[in-house]
């Protein structure tokens, strides 16, 4: 079995002691990403703010590994603040307006997220059948 990994490129967060993603038999498995810049400094903002800079980080992580948005199959969210739900499930009614099309996901609320973070997302992208 032969493993991909992405750790770098262009307009993807840097300075990671890991794997942005690891692909291996069509599945892309896409490290957890806070709200972050290009050069992986964290840009503070409302939790939609910093939902939306987190959700962009990983489409281009999964783009960058030859995957398109089209490919996630499953999101992980983990939030600092379980009251900010509502405000997430109104962010994926707007970037999933159709149901049947949207990802599986899990959310769950952590003691403490890196940078003082209000999400961060994780991601597993899918091809079928090889």
């Amino acid at each position: 079995m032969t493993i991909n990994r992405t750790s770098a490129g262009p307009g993807l967060p840097t300075g990671f002691p890991f794997s942005l993603s690891a692909e291996a038999n069509g599945t892309c498995f896409i490290s957890g990403m806070p709200s972050l810049d290009a050069e992986g400094k964290f840009k503070a903002g409302t939790f939609t703010e910093e939902t939306h800079m987190a959700w962009h980080n990983v489409i281009s992580i999964a783009e960058a590994s030859g995957y398109s948005a089209g490919e996630i199959v499953y999101v992980q969210c983990v939030v600092a603040d379980i009251q900010d739900y509502g405000d997430l499930n109104d962010w994926w009614r707007t970037t999933f307006p159709d149901i049947a099309s949207a990802p599986a996901r899990f959310t769950f609320q952590a003691g403490a997220l890196p940078f003082g973070a209000k999400i961060e997302i994780q991601a597993v992208a899918g091809r079928g059948n090889h």
